[in-house]
């Protein structure tokens, strides 16, 4: 619990928020174990790290969603949230440390590239995915 606690710090510190965020009263879901493999047809999904409370998150957000006409049946969008306990472990298994943070992965949920920490431009977005021939 105090490595998990540690690293929400840390990642807060290091990211995006603006403001301290706490967990509060939430608590961890149980079922399955969370995934990043894509559950639609979709052959890849971009997954974005985010701290919902952040402001450059935001922004990266409002890019995405300005994009979802685009991505649609070709990408799949994944949000990995600091807010959401379930998601915490996918922060430490990609070893994300800055936010926002966009990857792209193949549909069993693998890494295929990923772009540096930070806002990124719609056509930063179109350029990863047309390297990886997503789109």
């Amino acid at each position: 619990m105090k490595k998990v606690l540690l690293g929400l710090i840390v990642l807060l510190l290091m990211g995006c928020s603006e403001d301290s965020a706490t967990q509060g009263d939430e608590q961890a879901t149980t079922g399955p174990p969370a995934t990043l493999a894509v559950p639609g047809d979709e052959d890849y999904a971009l997954v974005f790290f985010l701290d919902p409370k952040g402001g450059p998150c935001r922004m990266q957000d409002d890019i995405l969603q300005r994009m979802s006409d685009e991505l649609a049946g070709k990408v799949h969008l994944r949000y990995v949230s600091t807010q959401e306990p379930q998601d915490i472990n996918f922060f430490y298994a990609h070893g994300v440390r800055g936010l926002p943070q966009l990857m792209l992965a193949d549909a069993q949920g693998r890494e295929i590239k990923r772009l540096t920490p930070g806002v990124k431009t719609a056509e930063d977005i179109r350029r990863l995915l047309a390297n990886a021939g997503a789109i």
